[in-house]
């Protein structure tokens, strides 16, 4: 068994197009703080991805180049915290830390997801960004 195992989460919404796309949310058996957002127009093409992995994003935009790498203020050098003091809702700031793309790189290697999505995630995501012989990622 993987140690990341994703499922869909499957509601009313999910179905539902909103400006030509619908989006799919993913979240990991094992690893509760996970998060996969998949955004599919009708024909089921990948318009939009959003990974949510140790309070950092990864995302890919269709007919953009290149992983943008954000991390939350919920990482340590955003919040302090205190007696009395809520995290709150998260807000998304650009990092240029090349390991945020690695480590989450990492994670979607070694995670299985849905059936359905598996190729699609992988296809569009990973296998652009995997290390090949000679070749230097992150």
């Amino acid at each position: 068994m993987s140690l990341f195992n994703f499922y869909e989460i499957k509601s009313q919404k999910s179905s539902e197009f909103v400006n030509g796309v619908r989006k799919t949310s993913l979240a990991c058996f094992n690893q509760p703080d996970l998060h996969l957002f998949l955004w599919l127009d009708k024909d089921e093409n990948l318009k939009h991805l959003q990974f949510l992995f140790e309070e950092n994003l990864l995302e890919w935009f269709d007919g953009q180049k290149g992983l943008l790498a954000s991390e939350t203020n919920r990482k340590d050098q955003y919040f302090t915290p205190k007696t009395g003091h809520q995290k709150g809702a998260r807000t998304i700031h650009g990092t240029q830390d090349r390991s945020v793309i690695k480590r989450g790189l990492q994670i979607i290697n070694a995670a299985k997801f849905p059936d359905s999505y598996d190729h699609l995630i992988r296809t569009k995501l990973l296998l652009p960004y995997i290390s090949k012989p000679g070749k230097k990622t992150g």
